[in-house]
């Protein structure tokens, strides 16, 4: 399976927590990390791999979602949209019968569903909005309160790698969510500084959370599903200390944000 991981302008925190995490799904993982995860790069491994799952993060709005230094990977042409990035159509060729977690603000609001019904795409994790998280207080460590979110949001390839169908992985994303809110509601973490802000951040990326496409798609045999455990905190590897004045980011804002 491949990874495609930024880690820069506000995708520290999860390309880095699913550099660590992946290898634990997925000992075969080919991972695209920092400065490897571009477009040319990310087509060329696709060629070459002809993986069934592709999981890539970065930043997003409807029609194009991006990889390092914001470099436009996947877009519809979609110009009055977005002119920089949705000028005209990317990559929208690699898709057919494949299962792709697109964790990028905003894809499922046209991206997404596009893959499926124009382009071939076997089923499609993606966002209809913003996926909102916190960023770590000190610039560098992320601890639980940052992680959750995304501990929830990768339930998806735990699943779908550990040969759950893609409704089955749907399920499991939802229930990792509710998990995380009883934690921070009424378990250990309902002590920690930000547990309220964390719960609102977890029930708002819940509600945005999708699935498009067949529900009955796999892309490994049905098998034991493995327990993973993450161990934190983390360091954020890339992109500088993330300034801690931005607790709470909207990805997809700061993306249009930077190109206009």
């Amino acid at each position: 399976m491949l990874y495609l991981l930024p880690n820069k302008r506000g995708i520290e925190v999860p390309g880095t927590i699913m550099k660590h995490l992946a290898p634990l799904i997925d000992p075969e993982a080919k991972i695209l990390f920092g400065d490897e995860a571009t477009a040319g790069n990310a087509r060329k491994a696709i060629a070459e791999l002809d993986p069934p799952y592709v999981f890539t993060t970065g930043h997003g709005i409807p029609c194009a979602t991006t990889l390092q230094d914001n470099e436009p990977f996947v877009s519809l042409a979609v110009p009055e949209m977005n002119r920089q990035v949705c000028d005209r159509e990317r990559n929208l060729d690699l898709w057919k019968g494949r299962v792709i977690h697109l964790h990028s603000c905003w894809c499922g609001k046209l991206l997404a569903p596009v893959l499926v019904s124009q382009f071939g795409a076997w089923a499609v994790f993606a966002h209809d909005d913003e996926f909102l998280f916190l960023l770590p207080r000190d610039g560098k460590t992320i601890d639980v309160i940052v992680a959750a979110p995304f501990l929830a949001e990768f339930t998806v390839d735990i699943a779908m790698l550990g040969g759950k169908t893609a409704g089955e992985a749907q399920e499991r994303r939802m229930g990792a969510y509710d998990k995380w809110v009883d934690y921070f509601l009424n378990g250990p973490g309902s002590k920690l500084d930000g547990a309220a802000m964390i719960v609102r951040i977890l029930l708002a990326d819940k509600r945005i959370s999708k699935l498009y496409g067949d529900e009955t798609a796999t892309v490994v045999k049905q098998g034991q599903e493995k327990a993973v455990r993450l161990s934190l905190p983390l360091e954020v590897e890339g992109g500088g200390e993330v300034s801690p004045a931005l607790l709470l980011i909207p990805v997809g804002l700061l993306f249009l944000a930077e190109k206009g």
